[in-house]
């Protein structure tokens, strides 16, 4: 497949400006571990971070306005989703929750507290994630599909446009993650992450995935349920037309938890996500 003039002009920003690379936790169905960090700072990147801190910081988020409200709140983490409510049941627009997605409140984060001026760039299995940067042009530069990752490595290759690293340097995210919600990309993750057994019992929960189920899902809303953790792709993200892999969802989903399970072995740093980092930062939907 020919590369998109406009994944060429992004090569060209990544090797003249200081850009971020905003990494969704699901690349590992695509992508090798570390392996990836390194190829991204060969094309170009000064920075690779994930998303993982961003989730936490959100989790914490929703607990807050759970204790809150007595109406009940759907998780706004997914585009589509909250696109597909907006345009087609907009009578449960009232229940969306104001806080954005992790892409969103990392790309703000970055910008605030990484002492250059970044470019954020997002990369994830998304599409509609293009459009959500539109909508937050000060926090997120750009938007591509793991394909278009691969596209744009493989034309670097060929063009022999592959930054020189030097041999020492570091293949671990930059400065800010977390481990447990790796598997955010996940189909009811953010309910089994977010640790509110307190003030959150499984029958207050509804989760759903695809897009047939989303009317069906949102019809069982009533005066008992609290939170909805609803994707629009199947499997979630890593079902995601912007996923490279054709292997089955549980497959992509089982490499999803072995990364976690992996991660949890390895001490990455000293700089781990700490909520006191980020209580400047804005979680609202713009």
């Amino acid at each position: 497949m020919e590369i998109s003039k406009e994944l060429v002009d992004l090569l060209k920003v990544l090797q003249t400006k200081r850009c971020v690379c905003l990494l969704a936790p699901s690349f590992v169905v695509d992508f090798k571990y570390p392996k990836i960090i390194k190829t991204l700072k060969q094309l170009g990147f000064s920075k690779v971070s994930e998303l993982t801190f961003a989730a936490k910081i959100i989790n914490t988020e929703y607990k807050k306005q759970l204790k809150k409200t007595k109406k009940p709140i759907i998780c706004t983490n997914c585009p589509s989703l909250v696109k597909t409510i907006e345009n087609k049941y907009p009578e449960y627009k009232e229940y969306l929750a104001n806080i954005a997605s992790p892409m969103v409140v990392m790309g703000r984060f970055i910008k605030k507290h990484f002492k250059e001026k970044n470019t954020c760039v997002f990369v994830g299995p998304c599409i509609t994630k293009k459009i959500e940067a539109l909508e937050n042009k000060k926090d997120i530069d750009y938007a591509i599909t793991f394909k278009e990752l691969k596209q744009m490595i493989d034309y670097a290759k060929k063009n022999k446009l592959l930054l020189d690293t030097k041999e020492n340097q570091t293949t671990d995210f930059d400065k800010y993650y977390n481990d447990y919600t790796k598997i955010y990309p996940l189909a009811g993750a953010v309910a089994e992450t977010m640790h509110a057994k307190e003030i959150l019992s499984k029958n207050q929960t509804l989760c759903c995935q695809g897009p047939e189920n989303i009317e069906k899902t949102l019809k069982k809303i009533n005066k008992n349920t609290k939170f909805v953790d609803a994707l629009f792709c199947h499997g979630g993200c890593v079902g995601g037309p912007g996923i490279i892999s054709k292997k089955s969802i549980k497959k992509k989903e089982n490499k999803v938890r072995k990364y976690r399970k992996d991660c949890k072995k390895i001490k990455i740093g000293q700089n781990l996500g700490k909520q006191k980092y980020a209580t400047e930062i804005s979680l609202k939907r713009n």
